[in-house]
C-alpha cells in the first residue's frame, strides 16, 4: 500500500502524477490539487498529465475539483491530460463532458508526440 495517494514521477518532458487509490474522492483530489501545484511550480510550462489507472470510481464532487485544477492550469497557459483511464471512468467522465476540460490519452507518448487540444 501507499503512503499517498499520488506519487510525482520522474519524466523528462511531463510533470507525471500516479493517483494510487481506487476512488478519486474528495480527499484524494484535494491532496492531489496540492501535489499538482507544488510540483508545477518547479516545472513551468510542462503539460500536467495524471496516470488514473488505479482509478476505478470519481464522485462528481471529485470530478468537479478536478475541473476547477484544469482550468487554472489552463489560465496559467498549461495542459491537464489523464492517461491509462478505465473504460467505466471514461464513461463517467465523457457523460459529464469533464473530457472538454481535460485531454485523454492511452498513455504518455502520446501526449508528448500531440499537439494541445483546442479549446
Amino acid at each position: 500500500m501507499f503512503d499517498s495517494p499520488t506519487e510525482i514521477l520522474p519524466h523528462e518532458h511531463v510533470l507525471l502524477v500516479a493517483i494510487h487509490s481506487s476512488r478519486l474522492d474528495e480527499a484524494t483530489m484535494r491532496k492531489l490539487a496540492v501535489d499538482v501545484l507544488a510540483a508545477a511550480s518547479k516545472r513551468p510550462g510542462v503539460p500536467i498529465v495524471l496516470d488514473v489507472s488505479r482509478v476505478r470510481f470519481a464522485p462528481s464532487s471529485s470530478l468537479g475539483l478536478l475541473v476547477q485544477l484544469a482550468r487554472g492550469l489552463k489560465f496559467e497557459g498549461r495542459r491537464l491530460v489523464l492517461i491509462n483511464v478505465e473504460p467505466r471512468l471514461l464513461a463517467t467522465i465523457q457523460v459529464t463532458c469533464l473530457d472538454s476540460v481535460v485531454e485523454i490519452h492511452d498513455n504518455v507518448d502520446q501526449v508528448v508526440s500531440s499537439p494541445p487540444k483546442k479549446p
